[in-house]
């Protein structure tokens, strides 16, 4: 369903825009990391890139590219133990639908997919009530921060180019 969805607007976007330099380049979706019960037609694996740490996801996810509103590099966590992350905002549907989500569950991952390729991951503590997701992001060759910083420009980018499309 994504390699359609990334067809589709791919040419779209290169029937409606020519030669513009504003390009979907990269198709985001975020998906919730599948329980135990899912069968093994309802999940696949993902592998994040540096950590290799492989996740089973639920097939559908629960956000689309055009769900996004925004992405900006963070650090949150206490002082002397702050954390880079990226941050993730989604429009009020998909809002609604992750904190649906996340209330049952607590102590598993959201995991943020570019392209097809898992690039970070967002353990749920606690329901997620404001459609801000916090990522930690990874990409080979890159420190945490740079991956952070290289992945939000280039999310933004393909925000803007989505949102001209819709208009």
């Amino acid at each position: 369903m994504n390699k359609i969805f990334l067809f589709i607007l791919g040419s779209s976007l290169f029937l409606f825009t020519g030669c513009e330099t504003n390009k979907v380049t990269h198709i985001t979706s975020i998906f919730i990391e599948a329980p135990a019960s899912a069968s093994q037609s309802m999940q696949r694996t993902v592998t994040l890139p540096v950590s290799g740490i492989s996740i089973p996801v639920m097939t559908k996810e629960l956000t689309l590219a055009e769900d996004l509103l925004n992405t900006e590099v963070v650090e949150i966590g206490e002082p002397g133990l702050r954390l880079v992350c990226l941050l993730v905002q989604v429009d009020r549907k998909a809002a609604k639908n992750i904190m649906e989500v996340s209330r049952h569950a607590k102590g598993k991952s959201f995991v943020l997919v570019v392209n097809d390729q898992a690039v970070g991951i967002m353990p749920i503590s606690e329901p997620v009530v404001d459609g801000n997701l916090f990522f930690t992001v990874e990409q080979k060759g890159k420190t945490n921060k740079q991956a952070a910083l290289d992945l939000s420009k280039d999310l933004n980018s393909s925000i803007l180019a989505i949102r001209k499309l819709q208009e």
